[in-house]
């Protein structure tokens, strides 16, 4: 196998890389040349742009000249001769040729400073006279040619106001010279055709060859041009026939022009003429290249070689001599060029994002726009926020079909069409549209026939407007007001549910048939029931607490393998009714986490009794509990009727359920799950629900932080003996009698003496009388609340030490709040648990008897 040298292989390396340079400067030629011709239009256009500001002031100080004639002594007094030989003074002091003409509003002229005063003048009516007269304001004419000098003229007319009306107008006449000082090299570059052009697209000064093209009209492509907008740049044929690149530009004062024609050929060398010297620079650029690599090339041969004499001294046993190693710097220079690089995109890259977000502001922003579409062929012209509704611009109405219109939308449009060109008129459609980004928008369509001049319709107008959100939003409250009512029927269903054996065990109670145990199977039962329209409303006080942010968590350090066992005690019963198998899975050391006990096992008791009622009988559950280091999740898996995919996103959405039996077998509000979402994100965690599918189950995944792991000694607490009960005098007030009777019988059977009253004022007078132990008040009461009797009762000697109980309806907490203060000792919501009632009395009887 050959060998070459180092330096040979660095030669074939160069060369190699020798096309990729060529390609490359070949695309900085063009890019420069890009660069070149922008730059010299942006010039350009900025020379047109000063020059048709040199125009207005020449204009303007022509006007002022006229303005300040208009006011002379002289033309009060109409002393003709002496405003010529004054304006005729001023005028040469002006210079520019100016001519002063003072007209009446027949267009007679009364005096001309280009001729002698008293010398027969011409009538010269024109529209700018005509508009000055009218209006009292100053004008500017077109160009025309002046009947006393015989040369293309403009005339600056303002108005001679005597007596307080428009009596002459004095006109300023300029002529073509007049501009001449503006259209000059330093102004225009060699070769360019520069023009100054008046509101009709008449020439009036030109640098080149005015004699021949003043007083022509500017030709059809540059014409046409000037009519569509203010400024721009147009490709056009000169007066003599030169191809040219046009620039032109509108005064918003004046309405005149001024037009700068660069000849193609000139613009071409203008800007090849650099680019050819940048290209031998390149060239240049690589030559050195080229002679630079053969010099490092040599330079890291001799460096390669260099290395066999330390070699060769090193078999020897000698010792090498000492080897200059050569440092190179490019990977560090590269390395600066990639930094340099990235700085530079991150620049752009944020460039983008304004100019993308500026860009989506304009489309939210602009929502109405208007089109005209031309009969026949379907050519669109719109406005420019159009494109920003669809995010395009709109081709011909036949080409929509499928591309911006879907084929329901089109065909009705297409009819709407086909009627207003058969019976003219208007109408209107609401359509679905696909937008340029691929998501579709709703769009209200009104149209209305054009008609020409023989009664046929020849093109359709009118509007467009964006309104997707009043579609979503109409859609929005379509679905609230139909999940609203599925709510209602469902609360009134499961109110229903216990309200039926309650009306009837209560019937039944009125039959004196009844034997004790029966007596004791009903009360159960209306117990149960009771205790489950409780558990409605407390759900759904429950969900507007969280949901207000009312809700203040009593956070403690617990161990929520208790939580389970407690939650998973609730669901004894249903499991057993259901014929269900509850497995877990605990860890054997505690799962410290900060929560409220209370809540956390509503959050475990609200899935499993979820699981329970969705789980067909004799089905699987299971709760497991998986810690990790900074997290733990309580999993609740059951092999119940599962979820949709569809489900799945709104499983913890307020009032949501599944598909359910028209019996209504599974029973809820559908409150539950959004209940435990908001609970968990109080504690800090979150949850989760998964399902393969309908059938197949689901598995509930709750997430929560983990407390730090201590050892804590719990001392428990030395129950002291129970003392002798002593009965109370126990006085109830409530204004619901039935109310009051129930609860006076519950308190009586229990072994205590008790009082009833229905009205405030008598409370206030039996209490004095009978002097209760204990008080049990509702706070709607008639005349006084029960806040304002609770505090009479305390102030007064006999009920100051009574233990107060408030029996209310209200048990949010500001309610308790407000009971506190009022000197209640406890708060129960109706309908009162018994047991937190027997509870309370029990312990006032306690210590009652203990203080005997």
């Amino acid at each position: 196998m050959p060998r070459r040298p180092l330096r040979a292989y660095l030669l074939w390396l160069v060369l190699v890389t020798l096309l990729p340079g060529v390609v490359g400067a070949s695309l900085l030629f063009v890019h420069q040349y890009q660069k070149s011709r922008a730059q010299f239009e942006r010039n350009t256009m900025q020379t047109v742009r000063a020059l048709v500001h040199t125009v207005d002031s020449k204009l303007l100080q022509a006007q002022v000249i006229a303005q300040t004639l208009s006011t002379l002594d002289a033309l009060q007094d109409r002393d003709f001769p002496l405003v010529h030989r004054q304006a005729r003074e001023a005028l040469q002091l002006a210079g520019d040729g100016m001519v002063a003409v003072l007209r009446e509003r027949s267009g007679q002229q009364i005096l001309n400073t280009a001729v002698a005063y008293g010398e027969r003048l011409p009538l010269e009516p024109s529209d700018s006279l005509e508009k000055v007269f009218a209006s009292g304001r100053p004008g500017i004419s077109r160009v025309f040619i002046g009947k006393v000098v015989g040369e293309p003229t403009v005339s600056v007319d303002v108005p001679v106001m005597i007596d307080g009306s428009v009596a002459y107008v004095l006109s300023i006449g300029v002529r073509p010279g007049y501009f001449d000082d503006m259209l000059t090299p330093r102004s225009v570059s060699d070769g360019a055709r520069a023009s100054v052009v008046d509101a009709g697209g008449t020439i009036f000064a030109r640098n080149l060859s005015p004699e021949r093209f003043v007083g022509n009209r500017v030709t059809d492509p540059l014409f046409r041009a000037m009519g569509r907008q203010r400024e721009g740049i147009v490709q056009s044929v000169s007066q003599e026939g030169v191809a040219l690149l046009t620039f032109y530009s509108r005064s918003e004062a004046t309405g005149w022009h001024v037009a700068i024609g660069m000849p193609r050929s000139n613009l071409n060398q203008v800007l090849f003429e650099p680019l050819a010297a940048l290209l031998t620079g390149v060239l240049l650029l690589f030559a050195v290249g080229l002679w630079l690599a053969w010099q490092i090339g040599g330079r890291l041969a001799r460096s390669v070689q260099a290395l066999t004499v330390p070699a060769v001294a090193l078999g020897k046993g000698e010792t090498p001599p000492r080897f200059t190693q050569v440092h190179v710097k490019e990977a560090a220079e590269v390395a600066e060029a990639i930094s340099a690089a990235s700085t530079l995109l991150g620049e752009r890259a944020q460039a983008l994002a304004i100019k993308e977000a500026e860009l989506r502001d304009a489309h939210r922003m602009a929502r109405f726009g208007t089109w005209h579409m031309q009969l026949p062929g379907g050519d669109l012209i719109t406005s420019e926020s159009v494109p920003h509704i669809y995010g395009r611009e709109l081709p011909p109405f036949d080409e929509q079909r499928g591309s911006v219109l879907p084929e329901e939308s089109w065909q009705r449009a297409s009819a709407l069409i086909r009627e207003l060109q058969r019976t003219g008129g208007s109408g209107r459609l609401q359509l679905q549209v696909l937008h340029a980004e691929g998501h579709r928008i709703w769009i209200d369509l009104h149209c209305e026939a054009v008609q020409d001049g023989d009664a046929r319709v020849s093109a359709l107008r009118g509007t467009i407007q964006d309104v997707t959100d009043r579609v979503n939003a109409e859609e929005a409250l379509r679905q609230a007001d139909q999940r609203k009512n599925e709510f209602l029927a469902m609360l009134a269903h499961e109110l229903r549910n216990p309200l039926a054996p309650i009306a009837s065990g209560a019937q039944l109670l009125g039959h004196d048939t009844l034997d004790p145990a029966r007596t004791r199977q009903i009360s159960g039962i209306i117990a149960r029931q009771a205790r489950h329209m409780a558990g409605l409303v407390d759900d759904l006080l429950d969900v507007s607490r969280v949901t207000r942010g009312l809700v203040t968590l009593s956070k403690v350090r617990l161990d929520v393998n208790d939580v389970l066992a407690e939650a998973m005690e609730q669901v004894q019963e249903p499991l057993r009714q259901r014929g269900h198998t509850l497995t877990s899975s605990l860890p054997a050391t505690p799962a410290w986490v900060m929560g409220d006990r209370k809540r956390l096992v509503q959050v475990v008791g609200n899935l499993l009794h979820n699981a329970v009622k969705f789980t067909p009988a004799g089905g699987k559950l299971r709760v497991v509990l998986e810690l990790d280091a900074s997290r733990l999740r309580i999993v609740v898996v059951d092999n119940g009727i599962g979820m949709l995919p569809e489900e799945l996103d709104r499983a913890f959405e307020m009032f949501v359920q599944g598909e359910r039996t028209p019996d209504r077998t599974q029973g809820g509000l559908g409150i539950g799950l959004a209940l435990v979402r908001s609970l968990v994100q109080l504690h800090g965690g979150s949850v989760r629900v998964e399902s393969p599918g309908q059938g197949l189950g689901s598995t509930f995944i709750v997430t929560l932080p983990r407390s730090e792991e201590r050892s804590a000694g719990i001392s428990a607490a030395n129950t002291p003996e129970a003392s002798t009960l002593q009965q109370l005098k126990v006085l109830v007030v409530d204004d619901n009698i039935d109310a009051a009777q129930v609860l006076a019988m519950y308190v009586s059977a229990a072994g205590h003496e008790v009082a009833v009253e229905h009205d405030p004022f008598d409370a206030l007078r039996r209490a004095a009388q009978f002097v209760p132990d204990a008080c049990l008040l509702d706070i709607g009461l008639p005349g006084m609340d029960g806040h304002e009797l609770a505090r009479q009762l305390r102030a007064a000697p006999a009920t100051a030490n009574a233990l107060l109980v408030a029996v209310t309806g209200y048990g949010q907490s500001q309610d308790r709040d407000a009971s506190s203060q009022a000197g209640f000792d406890h708060h129960l919501v109706k309908p009162v648990d018994m047991t937190d009632l027997d509870r309370i009395l029990t312990a006032a009887a306690s210590g009652a008897a203990a203080a005997v």
